[in-house]
């Protein structure tokens, strides 16, 4: 049996490795008003779901029965998400969230599944109390439901495009710096020559 991979008597074989390291350090963002994400679309979400938030917050304050039957529930989702969309986009028009360490892309996109879910049950529990007998009318209740549903669509819409943003890599921690390495091989056979 012959070995093809050893070279031929007479030859010998040099082996070249070469290795190349290049480190790129992505610079931080300076802390400043962002006009160009203002602009954006991710900005108008965070905007309409703040004001959507305020208006089911005030339509799950504006009855008694409601807020002492299930009211309580869409109020404290209501403020909460509120709350928590005013910090971020706080976080993104100001460029804080490019400095803060960990991945802050992909901790919003969580709170975004999270607070999905949570509006959705808000809204189920407006829609299930709009059949109710109650003195003071119904008219804030069904509002609360109306409005729950939407502020749910806006904030799906929102989750869909940070989940296009995490398949496109987009998430990424602050100023975090990547280390690329790349590694060449090549092996001759050369032939001594004999005189």
């Amino acid at each position: 049996m012959t070995d093809y991979s050893s070279p031929a008597p007479g030859q010998y074989s040099v082996t070249t490795e070469t290795t190349m390291s290049a480190s790129t350090n992505q610079q931080k963002p300076s802390i400043g008003l962002d006009k160009d994400w203002l602009k954006s679309l991710p900005s108008y979400l965070k905007i309409a779901e703040m004001v959507l938030d305020l208006i089911l917050f005030i339509c799950a304050s504006a009855n008694i029965y409601f807020s002492n039957s299930g009211g309580g529930w869409v109020q404290f989702v209501a403020i909460s998400a509120l709350i928590t969309t005013l910090l971020f986009f706080l976080f993104h028009l100001l460029r804080v969230i490019g400095r803060l360490p960990g991945p802050w892309g992909l901790i919003e996109f969580i709170y975004y599944i999270v607070y999905d879910v949570l509006i959705l049950i808000a809204a189920i529990v407006a829609a299930a109390l709009t059949g109710t007998t109650n003195p003071n009318g119904n008219g804030a209740i069904i509002a609360s439901a109306l409005f729950g549903f939407v502020t749910l669509i806006v904030y799906l819409v929102d989750t869909f495009f940070m989940y296009r943003n995490w398949q496109a890599g987009k998430f990424t921690a602050g100023g975090s710096s990547t280390m690329q390495t790349t590694t060449t091989t090549s092996t001759t056979y050369e032939t001594r020559t004999q005189y």
